[in-house]
């Protein structure tokens, strides 16, 4: 199938690119003679090679500009910079580089339509793009389809899994663990965490509306947030303190020792504070990275100083409540 892309702004098409009907990413090819792709951030600069950026356009085709609208003209044309004459389109379209083998062992780069930028949303000060958190649950090998949207402040992806061949490996460590948690942790190993969702909702098929696009008004509500592990509640000092911390930060009782962090609604900037306070309260020198290691009561935990790590001495809890209750309003935590 011949795909042929370009705005009527360009005057027909900028890019072709030779597509089979089943592919994951809509491929935009490379660009048509007489016009050339630009892919820029939002301070008009190139993105990396790999990442996402938006789709402008160059060349002879580009047109002058809207009639009797300069405003909306203003905000789509842009001049070439470093005086290389002629204008600059905003298409609004996302996209990446994706380096291909030719036939003679070479390399060439494709254009991959990513969707469009009036879908990205800002959460907690980052500018984010869905499809990029989509793009990576696509390169798992468990994962057929995905769609990743905005439930109040956080992001929530639902995925469709593909069916395993016998051929699939598996992995020692995935073993006992559900989809979900298999999921997270693998985008936490190659997204940056204000980009991995705050809950993956597993299903065999995503709604479709009737001419076969994914009807997100359909796609159900995530449940109640899940644990990593059977309920077991906190039985040190140490676990104790984090567990009051958690409760603190994230504004809701945490009795699971098991329980995730980022899954309970955490993110990058509580995590900032929840290290502040445990190194404030115990003398440690924890890097920020633990918790994104270690997400849970159970885990950092273990990375605290004795005597926090023994069993917990029952006169110890009010101590432990006096001294979150001094560390105050800052940290988030209530006091009795």
């Amino acid at each position: 199938v011949n795909n042929l892309y370009g705005p009527t702004e360009d005057t027909t098409y900028s890019t072709h690119a030779v597509t089979d009907p089943g592919a994951e990413r809509t491929p935009l090819g490379r660009a048509l003679p007489g016009s050339r792709v630009h892919l820029l951030d939002s301070d008009l600069r190139p993105v990396p090679l790999g990442a996402i950026g938006e789709v402008y356009l160059s060349g002879q085709g580009v047109t002058r500009g809207y009639h009797q609208r300069p405003g909306l003209t203003a905000e789509r044309y842009l001049p070439l910079p470093e005086g290389e004459g002629g204008r600059l389109y905003r298409t609004g379209d996302l996209a990446r580089w994706r380096p291909c083998t030719t036939a003679d062992g070479g390399v060439e780069f494709f254009l991959d339509y990513h969707g469009r930028v009036d879908h990205q949303v800002k959460l907690r000060g980052f500018r984010i793009e869905p499809g990029e958190v989509e793009h990576a649950l696509l390169q798992h090998p468990a994962v057929s389809e995905a769609v990743v949207t905005v439930h109040g402040d956080h992001l929530i992806a639902h995925i469709a899994t593909r069916i395993p061949s016998q051929d699939d490996p598996v992995v020692p460590e995935e073993r006992g663990e559900d989809d979900e948690q298999i999921l997270l942790r693998y985008l936490r190993s190659c997204l940056p965490q204000h980009l991995v969702p705050a809950r993956i909702v597993v299903m065999d098929a995503l709604p479709r509306t009737p001419n076969g696009k994914v009807d997100r008004k359909a796609l159900p509500e995530p449940t109640s947030v899940p644990s990593t592990g059977a309920a077991e509640p906190p039985g040190t000092e140490a676990q104790h303190l984090v567990a009051e911390l958690f409760a603190g930060l994230l504004g809701r009782p945490v009795t699971n020792i098991h329980d995730d962090f980022f899954s309970l609604g955490g993110h990058s900037l509580l995590a900032t504070r929840l290290v502040s306070r445990l190194n404030a309260l115990t003398g440690a020198s924890l890097p920020l990275r633990v918790v994104f290691e270690h997400p849970t009561i159970a885990g950092l935990a273990e990375f605290l100083p004795e005597p926090a790590s023994g069993p917990v001495r029952p006169a110890a809890i009010p101590r432990l409540r006096r001294t979150l209750g001094r560390a105050g309003a800052a940290s988030g935590v209530p006091s009795d």
